[in-house]
């Protein structure tokens, strides 16, 4: 509320600075002069003659005070213009310091030109007064230190856009020399005034005693009475004009003064009382000029303040007159209410006669809050980069640490994240890599890499090995420019190991022993002439019970007609057949065998018996209907899992896109649910995923699937859900993730980010809405977790950068960057080298060393396989031929051939034509094909092998035992070589059902009179158990990592030595 001041008033709205009249002034004492000259006119008549020497030499001083007049009217208006120029231009600097118009506006000056020529033509005003002089030198030099300021200050700005801000010492020192500048302008301006005052004073004075003795002798001197009145009044007219252009000069102050862009207000020193204020100052605070001329500073200023007014007033007591200061920053009420800060720069002035100070202000209020905020946001940073599960750090220039979280400081052996600045990787606990992490960071600060991403090992606090996946990227300053890296990093051991068991799992099958039965191919009947021992340990039936008898008698062992007239079938036509059948050992337990059926031809061609190769599949088939199951659904959480999601969605969108419907993918990933598993453990985690998964599906509708996509994370496939369904749903599925879970007596939080992606929209296939859901989801994370977002296609970066490996693979391939390796193969009973297989290795000029588990799907993708594998295939046919060549002992190569070469119609070609150029001969190449590739379409990889066999070629099978193929294909394909599948291999002495397969597979191979191969070998208990069951074949670690060519030459020549002087050695003996 506005308080009156009791002993005070004014004249309302109309009130302003001293604007004291010399016109009046002037007026009046002429009025007394003239009518002084009339009482004494008859006295002039007497004495015209000193009358006559008075008027000239009055006339001479007139003209002398009216010339002195417009010099010095001329040097008020010189500077009143300066003083104009002067607060516009820093008025202006005050409005814009901050906003964008500032630092558009470059290079910022004072216009230092027309102020040195304003003041240069005030000189004149001065005469020869040498204080005067004085005065404006030392404006001139003040206003130069000014401009050079002021020039110095605009240099910065272009070079440094957003570099100023409000408590720039630039500005300060910009503000020191404006205000003194203003202070020389008042003080000669005052000066001005002064003798303007004192020549009219003297000139109305000395024109009072004129007309005096004019009157005197008036009478005598009427004519030079005329003369004399005509001077006066043009000297009359002379002084008012001087009079308006002083009132002229008052009048540019006071609009100055009202129309000046920033809040300026006067106050009583004395009183504290408001004495004028400004049109800013009142839009500011919201108050009419006449009720801010009836409050007092304690009335703009909040409560909390007074303590600090009080002591601020009483060191600024001593203040002199015309001294400019900076008062600080203060806060201001304002009418309605809202609190305002303010930087303030103080004036000591006189208003009316009384010692005052002038408040210039500048409103702060958002760079105040701007701060705030900035303070808010680094504290919130902190707290983020301390409670997220990555590792984060920071360097500068000079690999020296400059901040990070405090998991990277406790992962680095340090107890703190402020333990962690001013060092370098020479000092963590990882210092034996420091030279290699430097070098990585050289290479993204140079601007080579604007993303590095890579997985390495590293080193735990407890001494053990860890797995992290590691991303640098360059840090940049304002301008753009790199003044460091930041580094983040998860630990993967856990996924690592997970996705290995996850692997074993999913491609683990089972395998028997077979049973052989030969029947002689006789007129109208198939007699059996053998079976072997496993037919009877399959059947219960031994030979004796079947010798001598037709083929249709063992129709009995089956219960299923169908498929044995298949085979009956295959034996009237002189076919293959390949057919599971359920049948019943001879103590009529059932089981199922697999049988295969073959004709086997004399030299003639003619089919003259028949070969039938049996197999107990039970716990095939029962193993593979478990597999079906756990190919579908989720082991531990009994949800669909990425198969049957990828059915179940492609069907549901098939159902949307007839029925013009939408599909929504909810991709749910658990936030800190690492935490839980880091801290309480995987038995826990587990429990606690099922948990959630149940949860999950009691909130859904009947109508939804809920699927385990892997890990923590979750699918919800939502079909015919509108957009006003899915917003309740997905707050509904927030909220109840925010529940405590409970396991055993724990009582758990996790939290769920979700991602949405929509069809048709968001994507036309469940790969691409899972994709895109997935972006979602992490764009959840960032923005807080806990929380869901929809997809935009802006999210979808993987792509690009799919698109770019697939680029830097084409340029190795076409520039022959890539690199051929060599893993020798090693008969493990007497340490002989007989093959090498060639590995195909990629170590890109930026991105590193990239697995061949990332860039061949690419390279198949892509097309690039097949010019990639035919140069492989062609280098490794002119290494085994350089061997050769070199005298070293004959050795087989094997090439892998993929699933998109296999499909190739010209790979024979390929292969026969690698062969004649190279001069390999045939029977030392071998081509390693997968399980999976022959099973992609079993009869044309059939022709394919029986082909490239008839050129002479060996087959392997490469990762046996991971497919899902029965094992009658294996009787259909041209094979010579069964490889041990490394999974299997890294099992042996560790007491799992691996060590069973393992030997499933020793059995398969040797009944089907297959070599058998072990890759993955790297331990000698490994190799031993091998040994002992009839696999004397291996390659791995144990024996040696991929090498070059010329290594396994040197591997040759040394086992060549050896030979030769343990020959030399039998012959001594």
């Amino acid at each position: 509320m506005v308080k009156p001041h009791p002993n005070r008033t004014h004249s309302g709205p109309s009130r302003r600075l001293d604007t004291t009249s010399f016109a009046g002034l002037a007026l009046h004492r002429d009025l007394i002069g003239k009518a002084f000259t009339a009482i004494v006119v008859a006295f002039i008549l007497s004495a015209i003659g000193l009358n006559t020497f008075l008027a000239r030499r009055q006339t001479h001083e007139q003209e002398n005070s009216v010339g002195t007049l417009h010099e010095w009217g001329r040097l008020k208006r010189d500077l009143d213009q300066v003083q104009q120029i002067m607060l516009d231009e820093h008025g202006e600097l005050n409005t814009l310091i901050g906003t964008r118009a500032f630092y558009k506006r470059a290079p910022y000056h004072f216009p230092m030109a027309t102020l040195l020529d304003l003041t240069n033509d005030a000189r004149s005003g001065c005469r020869d007064r040498q204080d005067c002089l004085s005065r404006l030198d030392e404006l001139d030099d003040l206003m130069r230190k000014l401009g050079e300021h002021s020039q110095a200050l605009a240099i910065r700005v272009n070079e440094r856009p957003g570099s100023v801000s409000l408590g720039d010492p630039e500005l300060s020192e910009i503000d020191a020399y404006f205000y003194s500048v203003l202070e020389h302008v008042v003080d000669v301006r005052m000066e001005a005034d002064a003798t303007l005052d004192s020549v009219v004073s003297k000139s109305s004075s000395d024109s009072k005693w004129v007309s005096n003795a004019l009157l005197v002798s008036g009478f005598t001197a009427a004519a030079l009475l005329l003369v004399l009145l005509r001077w006066n009044a043009r000297i009359a007219r002379r002084l008012r004009a001087a009079l308006r252009l002083a009132d002229s000069a008052r009048a540019r102050y006071q609009r100055f003064f009202d129309e000046h862009p920033l809040p300026i207000w006067i106050y009583d020193n004395e009183s504290l009382r408001l004495v004028a204020a400004n049109g800013a100052a009142q839009r500011s605070f919201g108050y009419q000029e006449e009720e801010l001329l009836d409050m007092s500073l304690e009335d703009v200023h909040p409560a909390d303040e007074f303590g600090r007014l009080k002591t601020f007033f009483e060191a600024s007591a001593g203040a002199t007159f015309g001294e400019t200061r900076a008062a600080g920053v203060w806060h201001y009420q304002t009418r309605a209410g809202e609190q305002r800060s303010m930087a303030v720069h103080h004036l000591n002035v006189a208003f009316e006669g009384r010692a005052s100070t002038m408040a210039v202000m500048v409103d702060v209020t958002l760079e105040l809050v701007a701060r705030a905020e900035l303070f808010e946001s680094k504290q919130t940073l902190e707290y983020v980069l301390d409670h997220i599960p990555q590792g984060i750090a920071w360097k500068n220039a000079k690999h020296r640490y400059v901040g990070g979280n405090e998991i990277y400081a406790r992962d680095a052996g340090l107890p703190s994240r402020e333990a962690l600045i001013g060092l370098s990787d020479h000092d963590l606990l990882w210092g034996t890599d420091a030279n290699v992490a430097q070098d990585e960071d050289v290479r993204v600060m140079s601007g080579q890499l604007t993303r590095r991403h890579f997985e390495r090992r590293s080193i735990a606090v407890n001494g053990s090995e860890v797995w992290i996946s590691e991303t640098k990227l360059p840090l940049k300053d304002q301008n753009g420019n790199i003044v460091g890296v930041l580094i983040a990093y998860d630990n993967i051991t856990a996924r690592r190991n997970a996705e290995l068991v996850l692997r074993l799992q999913g491609r683990a099958i089972d395998a028997s022993i077979n049973g052989i039965v030969i029947a002689e191919v006789r007129p109208e009947r198939n007699v059996v002439m053998f079976a072997n021992a496993a037919f009877e340990r399959i059947t219960g039936y031994s030979s004796a019970d079947v010798t001598g008898s037709d083929c249709d008698s063992l129709f009995h062992l089956t219960g299923d007609p169908q498929k044995w007239a298949e085979v009956r079938a295959a034996l009237d036509h002189h076919t293959e057949a390949n057919v599971t059948l359920s049948c019943f050992r001879k103590n009529g337990e059932r089981f199922w065998n697999n049988v295969l059926v073959a004709p086997v031809r004399d030299e003639q061609g003619q089919v003259t018996h028949h070969v039938g190769v049996m197999s107990d599949v039970t716990a095939l088939v029962e193993y593979q209907a478990r597999l079906e199951h756990q190919a579908k659904y989720d082991v531990l959480t009994e949800l669909p899992n990425r198969t049957l999601l990828d059915e179940r969605l492609s069907e549901a969108i098939k159902r949307a896109s007839d029925a013009n419907s939408q599909v929504s993918v909810l991709f749910l990933d658990l936030d800190r649910f690492k935490e839980v598993n880091d801290s309480l453990g995987h038995r826990v985690g587990d429990t606690l995923l099922a948990s959630v998964a149940r949860r999950l599906q009691r909130l859904v509708r009947s109508t939804d699937l809920v699927a385990r996509y892997g890990g923590d994370e979750f699918i919800i496939v939502a079909a015919r859900a509108s957009s006003e369904q899915l917003v309740p749903m997905l707050e509904r599925l927030n909220a109840a993730m925010t529940e405590p879970f409970y396991v055993g007596e724990r009582e758990l939080y996790v939290e769920a980010s979700i991602g949405v992606s929509t069809f048709p929209q968001d994507g036309a296939d469940a790969d691409t809405l899972i994709r895109n859901a997935d972006a979602a989801m992490y764009l959840a994370k960032s923005r807080g977790r806990n929380g869901y977002q929809f997809y935009r296609p802006e999210l979808n970066r993987a792509a690009a950068e799919r698109l770019q490996l697939s680029t830097r693979l084409r340029r190795a391939a076409k520039t022959k960057s890539l690199q051929v390796a060599y893993q020798p193969q090693i008969d493990m009973v007497t340490g002989r080298i007989f093959g090498a297989e060639a590995l195909l290795r990629w170590h890109d000029a930026e991105l590193g060393v990239v697995s061949p588990a990332v860039f061949i799907p690419i390279a198949e993708e892509t097309g690039l396989i097949q010019g990639i594998g035919e140069w492989v295939l062609r280098t490794a046919c002119e290494q085994a031929s350089q061997w050769r060549a070199q005298g070293l002992p004959p050795i087989r190569v094997s090439v892998n051939v993929s699933p998109v070469q296999l499909e190739r119609s010209d790979l024979v070609g390929v292969v026969r034509a690698a062969l004649h150029d190279s001069g390999c001969a045939a029977d030392m190449l071998e081509l390693e094909v997968t399980e999976g590739a022959l099973m992609r379409n079993a009869d044309d990889a059939a022709r394919v092998l029986h082909d490239l066999r008839e050129l002479g070629v060996k087959i392997a099978i490469d990762d046996f035992g991971t497919g899902y193929s029965s094992l009658s294909y294996l009787q259909r394909f041209s094979v010579d070589r069964i490889k041990i599948d490394k999974v299997f291999v890294q099992e042996i002495g560790r007491g799992t059902e691996y060590e069973a397969l393992t030997l499933a597979v020793i059995a398969i191979a040797e009944a089907l009179k297959f070599d058998v191969i072990a890759e993955g070998v790297e331990t000698d208990v490994q190799r031993g158990f091998l040994v002992d069951h009839g696999c004397s074949e291996g390659q791995g670690f144990l024996y040696s990592a991929a090498v070059s060519g010329d290594a396994i030459a040197g591997m040759l020549r040394a086992a060549a030595a050896q030979a030769d002087v343990r020959q030399q050695g039998e012959y001594a003996d």
